[in-house]
């Protein structure tokens, strides 16, 4: 019988299920033992001798699904090919680009008549500018996570400001550059906390931008009236009228105003 010879390159297993088996069970173990070598010379890709009719008749049932678990092997091993040459192509890319990265930093010039931003220091660069310093450089100091922590929560924020923000650190630097103190942060953030946390048209203000800007000076030197409270459990009466209160207040008094000359001129 001419067999087609198949090709077993690497190919370590073949598939033989359950419900083959039932329709050769009957075989003598003779017969059954022909078929299995018949089985495993092809799968092997060597030549197949003459069979016997009832051989024949049987392997090629068995034939038909061994060509076809092939034909599925093979296509999946040359995706898995492909997808490994990808794979490391990227991969040699990748590599190639952070240790070009890594070189282009390390050869930057440094001009220092140029403007240096707060996260990279004149003083601190010597020959190159590394990853690692600038990162370093990032790093909030002990002094801004407390502040921002205190004022966080006063505001009861639950995301919160936080000390990794480049505009944070820099408005925080620039003031204590002046001369300011941690304390004189913490009193700036009690004062406002109090004045503007219940207080719909101030409340938004208690942010960073705002408390620790050029008017922080005024903030922390301003004089904050207390008024009497005839209850010291309404936090009401321990505040001054908001925004709002008070153009409420004054749009009442101009309507009455208004409705009292219409009176007197009828």
């Amino acid at each position: 019988m001419e067999v087609e010879k198949n090709d077993h390159s690497e190919k370590e297993n073949i598939l033989i299920l359950l419900g083959d088996y039932v329709a050769v069970r009957n075989f003598s173990n003779t017969d059954a033992g022909k078929l299995f070598h018949t089985i495993c010379r092809y799968a092997l890709g060597e030549n197949i001798d003459d069979m016997d009719d009832k051989i024949k008749v049987a392997f090629n049932f068995f034939k038909v699904r061994l060509d076809k678990n092939r034909k599925n092997w093979e296509e999946t091993r040359i995706e898995r090919k492909k997808a490994g040459r990808l794979g490391g192509l990227a991969k040699q890319a990748n590599a190639n680009f952070a240790k070009q990265n890594e070189q282009t930093i390390a050869n930057l010039p440094v001009n220092v008549s140029d403007s240096v931003s707060d996260s990279v220091s004149v003083n601190d660069i010597n020959d190159s500018v590394g990853v690692n310093d600038i990162k370093k450089k990032a790093s909030p100091s002990v002094d801004i996570i407390t502040i921002l922590e205190d004022l966080n929560k006063r505001t009861k924020s639950k995301k919160g400001f936080s000390p990794l923000a480049q505009s944070n650190q820099n408005l925080i630097k620039a003031r204590m550059s002046e001369g300011f103190t941690v304390e004189n942060f913490i009193t700036v953030n009690e004062k406002k906390v109090k004045q503007w946390l219940h207080d719909p048209a101030m409340s938004k203000y208690l942010r960073p931008e705002t408390l620790y800007g050029k008017k922080f000076d005024g903030y922390l030197n301003e004089v904050v009236c207390d008024l009497p409270a005839t209850n010291s459990d309404s936090l009401n009466n321990n505040k001054f009228p908001s925004a709002d209160e008070r153009r409420i207040t004054k749009n009442r008094k101009n309507f009455e105003k208004a409705f009292q000359e219409i009176n007197n001129g009828s």
